[in-house]
């Protein structure tokens, strides 16, 4: 299971994904530890991804599942303790995590696959297979008993681990990171530079004389703009706003009042008159109103 997925995160792409989602809520299981699951952590559930709840009860029955295949695999029995040791812990988690990540986003997007498709796979896979190349059915039972496993659940797995693969394959297929990028990895990774400079201190230089006035005249002619200072300019403003000039301005009355007498409409503001206009349709009407105003 996860051959798809562990497939598709092995370009650039399919890590940067994967990493990124899954590396994250990994880092997180670390903060508070893994460690109260196998001490009866039984409050609430051990991870949510979205509207997914991975339970203690569902979390210790992977990881048994996980543990006996792995004894099954090597032919001996395996402890808890020596499975923390090697991650398995963490892995079930981890692949948990995936998988509810791809399932929710295939529910999403409404991604499923047909019921021929899942019994072709299954038939297709060599472990349910007879010495002859036939799909035995009995041996199909047998193992998923030995698993733990019920056909409906069994049918229900590989029906979301090919969509899975189909979801991851058709994330990082035909996929290439961008020519630009490939070279500056490239050059970051395996470009070197070799340099050669030599020290050269006060002491090996020796005894400078002061130079002669002459060799300063003419290295100062030569190199004139080394020694030249920046150019700035300096500006005086003088603001003549009413303001200042008004406080220095005396006027007499008599010429306020004759300024006043010429300009009469300057300094004087207009009557007006309110007028309001009442319509009626005709002169009955305007009359009955008149007397009611009255």
């Amino acid at each position: 299971m996860l051959r798809g997925i562990r497939n598709a995160s092995s370009g650039w792409l399919g890590k940067t994904i994967m990493g990124a989602v899954v590396g994250f809520l990994v880092i997180s299981f670390g903060v508070w530890g893994i460690g109260d699951i196998f001490r009866g952590y039984t409050r609430g559930s051990v991870v949510t991804v979205g509207d997914a709840k991975m339970s203690a009860d569902q979390f210790r029955q992977l990881f048994n599942t996980r543990l006996q295949a792995l004894s099954r695999q090597v032919r001996r029995p395996i402890s808890t303790e020596q499975a923390r040791m090697f991650g398995v812990d963490r892995q079930v988690l981890a692949e948990w995590v995936q998988n509810a990540v791809l399932d929710q986003y295939a529910q999403s997007i409404r991604l499923g696959i047909p019921n021929a498709d899942v019994l072709q796979h299954i038939t297709d896979d060599p472990s349910f297979r007879v010495p002859g190349g036939q799909f035995d059915a009995a041996r199909f039972a047998e193992i998923l008993r030995e698993n733990g496993l019920s056909q409906q659940g069994y049918v229900d797995e590989q029906r979301r681990d090919t969509i899975r693969r189909q979801l991851t394959a058709t994330l990082a297929a035909g996929l290439a990171p961008p020519t630009a990028q490939v070279e500056a990895f490239n050059r970051f990774q395996n470009e070197q530079r070799d340099a050669d400079f030599i020290v050269l201190t006060p002491a090996q230089a020796g005894d400078i004389p002061p130079p002669a006035p002459d060799v300063l005249a003419k290295y100062f002619d030569e190199h004139k703009v080394l020694f030249r200072a920046p150019e700035y300019r300096k500006a005086t403003m003088l603001a003549l706003t009413p303001d200042a000039i008004a406080p220095s301005i005396e006027i007499a009355d008599a010429d306020v009042k004759a300024a006043y007498d010429r300009n009469p409409n300057m300094f004087g503001t207009p009557e007006k008159r309110d007028v309001q206009q009442i319509l009626f349709f005709s002169k009955d009407e305007a009359h009955k109103a008149a007397e009611r105003l009255k």
